[in-house]
């Protein structure tokens, strides 16, 4: 775990319909924080407050495609999600830098107020291996996102499998109005997790239903394959918040 501090600006976790069709991957900027659950309103008032103005002008710039601030429903330990999009890993890094110091000039006091309720966080950096491309109002409320543990050896693999296999299938609910949206990210800098699968929609219940329903519709033996490689995941439910 590393602490807050000015790393705020870090950004966190995804979401597919913020990024449009485009040759280069997405790339996904992920911060994940563990918080003062009787504070993270407070927290929540930061982020939309402080932290969105300054990015939202990156973005309105083109020099990343979207941002989210993103709250726990269900899962592990982490209780709130920061993510920026874009697909110019040297771009973000510098826009992040600048980010960090608009921040730190200008509102240092609500930075130190943040680590004082979220004193902890995970960063990760995910580059897209299959996503759809969903329209400008695809979204949904709700988000459901797989961390998985793989074996690194055996990662390109369950990338085909992911991509011959579920990806078609999810694309299918997105076509027929279940999901708006899919994707699948691989590890490229970070913590443990290896790759991320991540769903949006409706809602949780709608997510999990559907989820259920293409992994009984993927081939058995596929699926089994990809779960030797990929044996290990921890699944977590949010709401945006922006």
């Amino acid at each position: 775990m590393k602490s807050v501090g000015l790393a705020l600006a870090g950004a966190a976790l995804l979401f597919t319909s913020t990024l449009v069709a485009q040759d280069a991957p997405p790339i996904v900027f992920g911060q994940y924080y563990e918080c003062n659950q009787g504070q993270e309103a407070r927290a929540d008032e930061i982020a939309m407050e402080v932290y969105g103005p300054i990015v939202q002008k990156h973005v309105d710039a083109g020099a990343l495609s979207g941002w989210g601030w993103l709250s726990h429903v269900q899962g592990g330990a982490w209780r709130r999600g920061l993510f920026s999009t874009g697909t110019d890993m040297a771009q973000m890094m510098e826009t992040r830098e600048s980010i960090i110091q608009e921040l730190t000039n200008d509102h240092a006091d609500e930075l130190e107020e943040l680590g004082t309720i979220c004193p902890s966080h995970d960063d990760y950096i995910w580059v897209g291996i299959a996503n759809s491309t969903p329209g400008p109002n695809a979204q949904g409320p709700a988000t459901m996102s797989s961390y998985h543990m793989c074996d690194r050896g055996r990662e390109g693999r369950a990338d085909e499998i992911f991509t011959d296999v579920l990806a078609p299938l999810y694309q299918k609910h997105i076509d027929l109005g279940h999901i708006a949206s899919y994707g699948y990210f691989a590890h490229r800098s970070g913590g443990m997790f290896r790759r991320l699968e991540t769903l949006s929609g409706p809602d949780h219940l709608t997510l999990m239903n559907m989820q259920g329903a293409v992994y009984q519709e993927a081939d058995p033996i596929a699926m089994q394959e990809f779960s030797s490689i990929c044996s290990t995941h921890t699944d977590y439910m949010w709401n945006r918040g922006n």
